[in-house]
């Protein structure tokens, strides 16, 4: 039995959190911390509710540094009415359903190619090369999607927690994390109408099915608990029922 308290995790965590330090980069609002995912000035969430950067926390490790793992972008605690403590961890997909995605291009290029009788050639000898790309583009996105909860559950908080407390052995941080409430939240950017999904729906459905079966065994793993694919547009909904209630 892990002699990790809640108290002691809360502990853990504020060391990262300095109030008084407004441009602190390892507690940063989440106008903040989506920006940093976009790799320009859009921030994916505005909103000045500050989270844990977890990214930010792996990078400024001297252990997790040397070879940083995928992380989620942001993590927060809630304290139960019962006594438990419920982890959340949050990715941030600057992902724009308005614009065709890589497999989209290729398709159309394909396509394009073979209207052309004088490209049939090309098409020929490039076809199951694009193809290739094609796949493990599709393949990348999601395959990142699926590390970063693993990684920042089984690798970067108890790598974190054995630098705060040398004395703890990793295997006894593994066992609190287990009895901890660990729910996943993926944020994408995408548009709504009156509080529904538009005619990217399809889209954003493809998505959330892509990834269910996958974090479906990160549940039966109990690698994580819970888990939501949301468009942006929820994270006020989820700030004020999940984290604030």
């Amino acid at each position: 039995m892990s002699e990790i308290t809640n108290d002691k995790f809360i502990d853990f965590l504020n060391t990262f959190n300095d109030r008084e330090y407004r441009n602190n980069k390892f507690y940063d609002t989440i106008t903040e911390i989506s920006r940093k995912k976009s790799g320009n000035q859009d921030a994916l969430i505005e909103n000045d509710f500050r989270m844990y950067s977890l990214d930010d926390i792996a990078k400024g490790s001297d252990v997790l540094s040397l070879n940083l793992p995928k992380t989620t972008d942001a993590l927060f605690y809630r304290e139960n009415p019962d006594g438990t403590l419920s982890l959340f961890f949050i990715v941030f997909k600057f992902h724009n359903l308005d614009d065709p995605d890589a497999e989209d291009l290729l398709t159309n290029l394909v396509n394009e190619m073979y209207s052309e009788p004088k490209k049939l050639k090309c098409v020929c000898k490039y076809k199951k090369d694009l193809n290739k790309i094609r796949k493990y583009y599709g393949d990348s996105v999601k395959h990142t999607l699926i590390l970063k909860p693993i990684e920042s559950i089984k690798i970067v908080i108890p790598k974190l927690y054995k630098e705060y407390d040398s004395d703890v052995d990793e295997k006894e941080i593994e066992e609190y994390l287990d009895c901890v409430e660990k729910n996943l939240y993926v944020f994408v950017s995408t548009y709504t109408e009156n509080g529904k999904y538009n005619r990217h729906k399809e889209r954003m459905e493809s998505m959330s099915t892509g990834l269910e079966n996958h974090f479906e065994r990160l549940k039966s793993g109990n690698i994580i608990d819970n888990y939501e694919i949301c468009p942006r547009s929820f994270f006020d909904d989820f700030l004020e029922n999940e984290i604030l209630s």
